[in-house]
């Protein structure tokens, strides 16, 4: 299935596949919205990125010079399964510096940004390998999340990956925007931005997968705030062991 400039591919039955059960990506063709991406190629077992992507407390020490701030570390997140697909992992900060990236998003938008700001991450994975994040700032006191555009710069992540082997991925990447949409420079200049945070993810991801290769004896070690990604492993693992248990009944039939 061709939609919102990707390929779906369905590898299982032919007869089970549901195209309803790709994602529904509002922005696409959509005036209202910017968007623009890349591709990177990364050797590391994809699961390695989910865990990345549920769990934005790692900006702090990663990307501290775009998008990293303590009162990331600091401020606590949520995690919710939803039925038996879907996680989501929420962080809402009140009352803070925006960071280097989004006062440059602030700026573009015609807003201030000295003044203090409130900023949300909102996390959503589906299986099998996707998560879109809610990301942006409003002005303090004007409402967070539920801001008035005027009051606020908004956006969406794209992350789509694609297991290629047990030890690499192929990573889409990208970021659409619900502000000054008809700006290229800003679209450039926001896709440079993001260029250089998942270069950075690309790096730690690598080293990752090289010290679970090294080291094979070793468990990940999880915390508090890996929950997102533990849930989201939780689910990958009942999807496989549901599709193994399938494939040994049709044998035997």
């Amino acid at each position: 299935e061709e939609r919102y400039g990707f390929v779906w591919v369905w590898p299982g039955d032919k007869d089970a596949a549901d195209a309803a059960l790709i994602p529904d990506l509002q922005w696409h063709d959509n005036p209202e919205w910017a968007y623009d991406g890349g591709l990177f190629h990364i050797k590391a077992d994809y699961r390695l990125m989910i865990d990345n992507l549920m769990d934005l407390t790692h900006e702090t020490y990663v990307h501290a010079s775009s998008i990293g701030q303590a009162e990331i570390d600091e401020t606590p997140c949520k995690t919710e399964v939803l039925g038996d697909s879907e996680v989501v992992t929420s962080r809402f900060m009140e009352n803070i510096e925006a960071p280097p990236f989004w006062k440059m998003a602030l700026r573009s938008n015609g807003l201030a940004d000295d003044v203090p700001v409130d900023r949300w991450q909102v996390c959503r994975f589906t299986p099998p390998s996707h998560v879109l994040i809610e990301v942006g700032v409003a002005h303090a006191g004007k409402g967070g999340y539920d801001a008035a555009d005027e009051h606020k710069v908004y956006s969406m992540v794209v992350d789509f990956i694609t297991p290629e082997t047990d030890g690499s991925m192929w990573y889409f990447w990208g970021m659409a925007r619900k502000f000054n949409p008809g700006d290229a420079s800003v679209t450039a200049a926001i896709k440079q931005g993001q260029h250089k945070i998942f270069s950075e993810d690309l790096e730690m991801l690598e080293l990752q997968q090289r010290n679970l290769e090294d080291y094979p004896q070793r468990q990940l070690l999880k915390l508090n705030i890996d929950a997102g990604g533990v849930q989201s492993r939780k689910i990958i693992e009942r999807l496989i062991d549901e599709e193994k248990n399938e494939s040994r009944v049709a044998a035997l039939a």
